[in-house]
């Protein structure tokens, strides 16, 4: 299953993340584990825009502390000074 891990409980612009799979380079959307630090997952769709951009699809899911988050959708970017891909806008 490919997995994207993000660097919080939740997503927000400025969030980390690192992706365990390659992106499709035909701009096919594939579908993710979204893993979050409390250890919370949910279900994912990842769409490439371009090399460096992706859209992610996040199905609601609850954090280890009890907080229901909605489903959402996320634009991140590759931030290649850092090596790291990290959320841009909430769509």
């Amino acid at each position: 299953m490919n997995r994207i891990s993000f660097q919080d409980t939740h997503v927000y612009p400025g969030c980390m993340a690192i992706l365990f799979f390659a992106i499709a380079p035909n701009h096919t959307t594939v579908s993710a584990l979204a893993e979050f630090s409390d250890g919370a997952v949910a279900d994912a769709e990842v769409e490439p825009v371009n090399s460096e951009e992706l859209v992610v699809r996040i199905d609601c899911y609850t954090t280890a502390s009890g907080t229901h988050i909605p489903k959402k959708t996320w634009r991140i970017r590759y931030d290649n000074t850092q090596d790291i891909w990290k959320a841009v806008a909430k769509m």
